[in-house]
C-alpha cells in the first residue's frame, strides 16, 4: 500500500484531534456547507442517485442535504477515521455508509456515482488537476461534482500582516477561480460562483485558537517559520482585533 504523504499525515493528525470540538465550533464550515446543499438541492439528479462525499467530516453536507435526497445511496468519507467515527454519531438513515479514504486516491470504478461532492476539502489537496480529473472519471455520463474550496484571495488580511513585516504566511496557496475552472475536463459544463465571508476575532491569539481548534492549521511548511520576534510584532497588530476573509468557490460540473 501507497504511504500516505507528509502534510495528509499532518492532516489526519489535526483533524482527528479535533473531531469532538469540530462540530459545534467550525462555523465557516458548517455556513459553506449549508450552502453547497441548497445548490445542489436545486440540480436535476439521476434517481436514486449513488452519492460519494468527500472530507465529510462531521457529517454538515450530509445533513443539510439528506432530507432532498432522500432516495440516494450515500458513501461518506474523510481522511481521519476520527471525523468518520463523530459523523456515524449523528441523524443518518439506513442508506448512508461510511469509509476512512484519502480524497485524492479514492479506489472505485469508472462511472459508479452520480454525485460526487466536497465542501471545504479541495484547499487541501496536493494534486488538484489530476484529482478532478479522476473524480470525473468516476462519474456516469450526466453526474454531476459539487464542491466548495478557498479560492486565492483568502485570508488577505493575515497575508498583508505578515507582508508588511518582510515575512510570508504559512498559509497554503490557494487557486483562482479562474485556474479552478481550468482544472476541470473540457467536456464538463461548469458552473463557478465566488463569496466572501468574514469573520471577527477579538485578537490573533482567539483567531489562531479557534484554527487549531477545528484542525485548520496545518501550516505550508514550505515557508519559513516565524522567528518569535516576528511573531511577537504580528501578534502586537491585531491587539485590538482582527478580521479574516475567507474567498469561497462554489462550484458544479456536469459530465457530459
Amino acid at each position: 500500500m501507497t504511504r500516505v504523504s507528509n502534510l495528509k499525515d499532518a492532516l489526519a493528525g489535526a483533524f482527528g484531534a479535533a473531531a469532538d470540538a469540530y462540530h459545534s465550533a467550525a462555523d465557516v464550515q458548517r455556513e459553506v456547507a449549508s450552502r453547497l446543499a441548497r445548490r445542489i438541492a436545486a440540480l436535476t439528479l439521476a434517481p436514486r442517485p449513488r452519492v460519494l462525499e468527500i472530507g465529510c467530516g462531521t457529517g454538515f453536507l450530509y445533513q443539510a442535504l439528506a432530507p432532498d435526497l432522500k432516495d440516494a445511496d450515500w458513501l461518506l468519507t474523510d481522511l481521519s477515521e476520527a471525523m468518520v467515527r463523530r459523523a456515524r454519531l449523528g441523524p443518518a438513515g439506513n442508506n448512508a455508509r461510511f469509509a476512512v479514504m484519502d480524497g485524492e486516491r479514492p479506489p472505485f470504478a469508472p462511472g459508479g456515482f452520480d454525485l460526487i461532492c466536497a465542501s471545504l476539502v479541495f484547499q487541501w489537496f496536493e494534486d488538484l488537476p489530476g484529482t478532478l480529473k479522476v473524480l470525473m472519471d468516476l462519474l456516469a455520463p450526466g453526474g454531476v461534482l459539487a464542491f466548495t474550496t478557498l479560492t486565492a484571495d483568502s485570508f488577505p488580511e493575515w497575508r498583508a500582516a505578515h507582508h508588511e513585516l518582510g515575512a510570508r504566511a504559512a498559509v497554503r496557496g490557494y487557486p483562482t477561480a479562474r485556474a479552478l475552472a481550468r482544472m476541470i475536463p473540457r467536456s464538463a459544463h461548469v458552473d463557478l460562483e465566488a463569496e466572501a465571508i468574514a469573520r471577527s476575532y477579538p485578537d490573533a491569539h482567539a483567531f489562531l485558537a479557534h484554527w487549531k481548534e477545528i484542525g485548520t492549521h496545518v501550516p505550508d511548511t514550505s515557508r519559513a517559520p516565524l522567528t518569535p520576534g516576528t511573531m511577537r510584532k504580528l501578534l502586537r497588530k491585531f491587539d485590538h482585533g482582527i478580521t479574516v476573509t475567507y474567498h469561497v468557490a462554489y462550484g458544479t460540473s456536469i459530465k457530459g
